[in-house]
């Protein structure tokens, strides 16, 4: 919790000179980008502190114990991490020719679920609404699947409309699974589960979808 909290009052800081989120699926590539400046500075911030890499006029070292895995692009200085593992997850800093940009980077571990085509799915999430918790957000990849506040109900993302629910009853007793009805090709991906405003996650918080063919349909196109 304090280590969250100091994430969130750091990123305030961070504002007036540019803060970033990204997320990456555990063992997947990620990409920080900074700018082409002739001096650069990577540093990780929270929860540790230590200097990634530095680049003079294009040419950069990374240092120990980053070196393995972190690799710079020489142009345009975007920090690569191939693959991220989950103590990568924290506060970076780049400083370009003086201009600091801040990126928190989150390393999700999604549980892994499979869906036919045109089936239902729910995905289970829980989280304490009680003590003025008046939203949950399910996001797919980035964008919004759903957005349910507790007076105008379900907001459904483009392309999931009337496709899925969150329960009224469910989220007064702390159930904020998510439904998917009729489920696409396209509904493949990470999902990930809010509340309170995308500051809390919800329990269990992330999940990869994978969707296969619907068999039936399948073998009747014979």
């Amino acid at each position: 919790m304090v280590y969250w909290i100091l994430l969130g009052f750091i990123g305030i800081i961070g504002s007036l000179t540019g803060v970033s989120s990204i997320t990456v699926v555990l063992n997947q590539r990620a990409s920080l980008p900074c700018c082409s400046g002739e001096e650069v500075v990577w540093r990780k911030t929270v929860p540790i502190e230590a200097t990634v890499a530095e680049c003079l006029k294009q040419k950069c070292i990374v240092k120990d114990p980053f070196r393995e895995r972190f690799s710079v692009n020489e142009k345009n200085h975007s920090l690569f991490l191939n693959p991220a593992k989950y103590n990568d997850l924290g506060q970076y800093e780049c400083s370009c020719d003086g201009f600091i940009k801040l990126i928190k980077l989150d390393v999700v571990v999604p549980m892994n679920m499979t869906v036919e085509e045109l089936g239902n799915v729910t995905l289970p999430c829980y989280a304490d609404t009680q003590s003025g918790v008046r939203d949950v957000t399910w996001l797919h990849n980035e964008q919004k699947a759903l957005h349910y506040t507790t007076d105008r109900g379900s907001i459904p993302g483009l392309g999931y409309e009337e496709r899925v629910s969150l329960t009224e009853d469910g989220f007064r007793d702390g159930d904020v699974s998510l439904t998917i009805t009729g489920v696409h090709q396209t509904d493949a991906g990470l999902y990930r589960c809010f509340v309170q405003d995308e500051t809390d996650r919800g329990y269990p918080h992330a999940y990869m979808i994978h969707v296969i063919k619907d068999i039936t349909n399948r073998g009747n196109s014979r």
